[in-house]
């Protein structure tokens, strides 16, 4: 102990800075009077436990999370009972009720639905008819306008509106394939219509609002063109083996 202390007397006199704790570290004796010394009545602080990494914060957004579809059209007007199938649930559909991309809607009989697309597209589907919206892309002046709407039964009467004009417009049925070219038409297809079946999809042009007509290029469904029409007030219906009018 002497020796330790003559040691630190000489370090003092040369003008060296060293603390008592720093002469005498290796000492077990002085340890054990330090920690003695300490506030048994102070709590020790608890220990901060470093973030998981592997554990994700709660409030940050997830790589799944997906911004909510927008709406590509509302009902215009409904008489009777209409529903539309969405995520495999069906709903009832009212006046000004959203209408979604993949949306299958369908009307009971005696009913009516009218649906007004944001391009001012209209459809509107008179009793027993079932449509699904499986295509529908539009921007004011884009030019990859498109859409696909799918019959699958009864009578739709339809409006075409920007879309057809500006891009590319279809209407499917069980038989035919329809490239609506900016026009005024309706689709009738009967239950249980079949490229076999003698009560086939029928289709008609009508003027515009504005007179004027466009033009409905009517397809098999393999894409082989089976006839078009180009004037006003004219029908088209599929015969089985044949595209004749």
């Amino acid at each position: 102990m002497s020796r330790q202390l003559s040691f630190a007397l000489a370090l003092l006199a040369c003008g060296a800075t060293i603390s008592a704790t720093e002469v005498f570290a290796g000492h077990s004796g002085l340890t054990q009077l330090a920690q003695a010394q300490a506030d048994p009545s102070q709590p020790a602080a608890p220990a901060t436990a470093a973030p998981d990494p592997a554990t994700p914060d709660a409030t940050a957004p997830t790589a799944d999370a997906q911004a909510p579809e927008e709406p590509i059209g509302n009902v215009a007007t409904v008489t009777g009972r209409a529903s539309v199938i969405r995520n495999d649930k069906t709903t009832p559909l009212k006046v000004k009720d959203d209408i979604y991309l993949n949306d299958v809607v369908q009307t009971a009989a005696n009913s009516a639905l009218g649906i007004t697309f944001i391009d001012a597209t209209t459809f509107n589907l008179k009793a027993s008819t079932k449509i699904t919206i499986d295509s529908y892309v539009y921007e004011e002046g884009g030019k990859n306008n498109a859409a696909i709407f799918d019959v699958a039964r009864g009578t739709a009467a339809f409006v075409a509106a920007s879309v057809a004009k500006s891009g590319d417009m279809k209407i499917t049925t069980p038989t035919a394939t329809l490239g609506i070219r900016g026009t005024t038409g309706l689709v009738e297809v009967p239950e249980g219509a079949a490229a076999s079946n003698p009560n086939n999809v029928a289709v008609k042009l009508y003027p515009d609002a504005d007179g004027r007509v466009g033009r409905i290029e009517v397809n098999d469904r393999a894409g082989a063109r089976l006839g078009f029409l180009t004037q006003g007030a004219s029908g088209f219906t599929i015969r089985p083996g044949s595209g004749g009018a």
